[in-house]
């Protein structure tokens, strides 16, 4: 069964795609967002957004919760 296994990489532009399509069909805005998550700056979701930075497992949990979707759906794999 090991052998149909091959190890996946996280598109990062692509899920920061998907987070920014996530945030902005929410009612939340950015600072919303940044704020329920005690983020020092919603800086760093413009960071997420561009793929330059990828949240942690928690803040991604958090942010699954927050905009009621899975973290399947703000997750692009490669």
């Amino acid at each position: 069964m090991m052998k149909d296994y091959h190890k996946a990489t996280l598109d990062r532009k692509a899920t920061g795609k998907l987070i920014r399509d996530a945030i902005l069909e929410s009612d939340l805005s950015f600072e919303d967002v940044s704020v329920r998550l005690e983020l020092a700056s919603s800086r760093v979701i413009y960071e997420w957004m561009s793929g330059t930075k990828l949240p942690s497992l928690e803040n991604l949990a958090n942010l699954a919760l927050m905009l009621s979707v899975k973290i399947e759906d703000i997750v692009a794999l490669q």
